[in-house]
């Protein structure tokens, strides 16, 4: 392997993805929600594996030095080296762009919001990586209650049904999957048909979907069913990625 992932398979089969707001009161109350998850509906997936963790500053790092890619803020971010201490922290600052060319180089790809939720919340319609409790201090890194990331098998009372850590908070984690060019309006809206033209791969610029939340964010954020965009030439000090294959 080009470099060591931990791999967690999820099952194929059927699962509940967006929100019934008759059920999460979080979202009963958040007009963004009723927005963009809705409705929610069941759709079937195949089998896939996905790390278990978000990419790590070790891997990128382990990226960097075998491809010698010019990542554009390595200097900036950097500029003293490795980030001492924090090898098992998520990488953050990198672009949409810079994940594919991780992906390429790793023979893996992005996840699919719709496989990215399967395996935050398993098929029972949990609201949270780890059930219904709301979140805490024990169970996931946000709000600011860090002031940074941490490592990511920092919360393992956090992790979800399939054992995946980190789906809720510490950073916010890249999709395959097209927003759209509108902010305010997804362009593919629910229900999710893999087939319709979001999963396309073609264009670059196209704002996409990011997922989890990140240790900013408060806590209606991190929520499984929650979801958001991000310019994909964007950087950020909460934005990182996981693979599949």
């Amino acid at each position: 392997m080009i470099c060591n992932i931990d791999w967690v398979t999820v099952p194929d089969g059927s699962f509940w993805i967006g929100t019934d707001m008759s059920v999460d009161q979080v979202a009963a109350d958040f007009a963004w929600a009723k927005q963009v998850e809705v409705p929610q509906h069941k759709i079937k997936l195949s089998e896939f594996r996905i790390s278990r963790y978000p990419m790590t500053n070790y891997q990128w790092a382990y990226f960097l030095n075998q491809t010698g890619y010019d990542w554009a803020d390595r200097d900036k971010l950097w500029q003293s080296g490795f980030p001492s201490g924090k090898e098992q922290h998520p990488v953050v600052w990198v672009t949409w762009q810079d994940a594919l060319a991780f992906c390429r180089w790793a023979g893996v790809r992005l996840p699919t919001e719709a496989e990215w939720e399967k395996a935050a919340r398993g098929t029972d319609r949990r609201l949270y990586p780890w059930g219904n409790q709301p979140p805490n201090v024990n169970l996931a890194n946000f709000e600011k209650q860090v002031g940074d990331t941490t490592a990511v098998d920092c919360y393992p009372s956090g992790k979800s049904i399939y054992n995946v850590y980190d789906l809720a908070g510490n950073v916010w984690e890249w999709t395959s999957t097209i927003w759209g060019t509108d902010k305010n309006n997804p362009e593919f809206v629910y229900p999710y048909r893999a087939d319709d033209g979001r999963e396309n791969m073609d264009d670059p610029d196209i704002l996409r979907v990011v997922r989890a939340g990140g240790w900013k964010y408060s806590a209606d954020l991190i929520r499984c069913a929650y979801r958001d965009w991000n310019d994909p030439h964007v950087r950020g000090s909460g934005l990182g990625f996981r693979v599949v294959k």
